[in-house]
């Protein structure tokens, strides 16, 4: 599963800046990344989506698409429902360095799903 958490996060990496991604308006219950599509939602097989918002801090939440097509992450699935939240962190809006911020809360989204699977 660790390979699956890993190749999601090179590819946000690579595909998007975090920074602006994190930084800009989103309401909870809303998708940051990777845009929603089905090629998305299986390529990526996870997505980012944006918690509540606490003062300047925006709960950040990585979840397990349904359309996923590796065995572990339909089992992660199956035991813990399409809405299950693989991981969670705050990223803080007001940040002085907003890409600084982003990869912080990357590495702990990655992290914490790893503990979590």
């Amino acid at each position: 599963m660790s390979k699956y958490i890993n190749n999601f996060f090179a590819k946000a990496n690579q595909n998007f800046n975090l920074g602006e991604k994190f930084k800009a308006p989103h309401n909870p219950g809303s998708r940051i990344l990777p845009s929603k599509s089905n090629k998305n939602d299986a390529d990526y097989q996870m997505r980012i989506d944006a918690g509540e918002m606490v003062g300047t801090r925006r709960n950040i939440v990585l979840q397990v698409n349904s359309q996923a097509k590796a065995t572990p992450l339909k089992e992660w699935i199956r035991k813990n429902k399409s809405h299950g939240k693989l991981a969670t962190a705050y990223f803080d809006t007001a940040a002085e360095d907003p890409q600084k911020e982003a990869t912080r809360v990357a590495e702990e989204l990655q992290r914490k799903a790893k503990e979590n699977v």
